[in-house]
């Protein structure tokens, strides 16, 4: 990865091979960060809105006052909400150094000995001026647009791709279409004003710059082609990383035990994560998972079998007509209720065995 301080921002490269990117000479699947940002809690993304909020009314104060002390708070300030950001994906692989502070504050200390820099940024069609509003359009609203990434991800994934049987790719293709064609259907639908503001903050393009290089595989050393993509802000980021997992099969998905999301790569129909499953020092979800898969199947053996046994009894009673019609009929519907009972819980296998004896 490659940074360029850009006054106000720290742009970074990526760079993206067929289904790994590559962070800090580390490679990750495709879609790993994107899984990663629906992670995030809320309180955090709470926490960040109050704190970048905050540094940007400080700094926009020591530009005002040019102060010893307005410089020292808008530094503090700075500092802290960066602090919060680092802990963002992404982010929080970056090897910054321990102690430099944020990019963003390096630019009070340039300010204080620069009167002329200092003068531009507040002058009207100048870069330093065009800098200063483009980082607090962005700056501000990084929590909103960091929710907003994960509120459009969880609906489309839940609404349009949980229930697909097919894992492949082109399922994945398939059903970005179908999300992508309600959405405008809805838009075109609608005549709620606050509907439609909404669907027009849904950002559906992301600028970056693209170069190419090579990189060497770190097991074999053979070269192979990436693309380096420059991106100004995470969120840019984000979809890409979503997007191009999807294309290769790599998709966020609930994990079915805990609840919480991962990455389900592969093209393959995971259902659980490999965390530490709720209640557990050291089984997985996925070992959860399957060792309740095991149970299932082996319930629905126990149930079926059993059932057929007593449907084939009553079968045979009907056919030498022992049983009438409709005392055949009721007790078919018996034996029915009694295995629901037994699937859904509400029986015990010993009850259930008994029972079914009986009839």
């Amino acid at each position: 990865m490659i940074y360029r301080n850009d006054c106000f921002f720290e742009r970074f490269d990526v760079l993206f091979g067929k289904k790994s990117c590559i962070v800090a000479g580390e490679e990750y699947p495709l879609g790993y960060f994107a899984a990663e940002a629906l992670e995030v809690d809320d309180a955090l993304l709470e926490e960040l809105k109050k704190l970048t909020q905050r540094a940007s009314e400080e700094f926009d104060v020591f530009l005002t006052a040019r102060t010893g002390s307005s410089a020292g708070m808008a530094i503090q300030e700075l500092d802290r909400a960066w602090a919060l950001i680092r802990q963002l994906p992404l982010y929080n692989k970056i090897p910054y150094r321990d102690g430099c502070g944020s990019v963003v504050s390096g630019i009070v200390h340039d300010l204080r000995g620069d009167e002329q820099k200092h003068d531009r940024m507040l002058t009207a069609g100048t870069r330093e001026n065009e800098l200063l509003r483009r980082w607090h359009g962005r700056y501000e609203c990084m929590a909103d647009d960091f929710k907003r990434f994960q509120y459009d991800t969880e609906d489309m994934l839940t609404d349009h791709f949980e229930e697909l049987l097919s894992r492949r790719p082109e399922a994945y293709a398939a059903a970005f279409e179908a999300c992508m064609a309600s959405f405008q259907e809805n838009y075109m639908e609608t005549d709620d004003e606050e509907d439609i503001a909404y669907m027009n903050g849904r950002r559906v393009n992301f600028p970056v710059s693209i170069s190419f290089s090579v990189e060497r595989d770190q097991k074999t050393g053979q070269p192979f082609m990436v693309e380096r993509m420059t991106f100004e802000d995470l969120i840019s980021f984000l979809y890409m990383d979503l997007y191009r997992g999807m294309a290769v099969g790599n998709v966020p998905r609930r994990c079915h035990n805990c609840d919480r999301w991962f990455l389900a790569v592969g093209a393959y129909n995971t259902v659980y994560c490999q965390r530490v499953a709720p209640g557990e020092t050291k089984r997985t979800c996925r070992q959860v998972g399957a060792h309740r898969k095991e149970r299932e199947k082996n319930g629905m053996v126990f149930s079926s079998r059993e059932y057929s046994l007593a449907y084939n009894r009553l079968k045979s009673r009907k056919q030498r007509e022992t049983l009438s019609v409709e005392e055949w009929n009721h007790q078919v519907a018996h034996i029915q209720e009694m295995k629901a009972a037994l699937l859904a819980g509400e029986m015990s296998d010993a009850e259930y065995h008994t029972k079914m004896r009986q009839v």
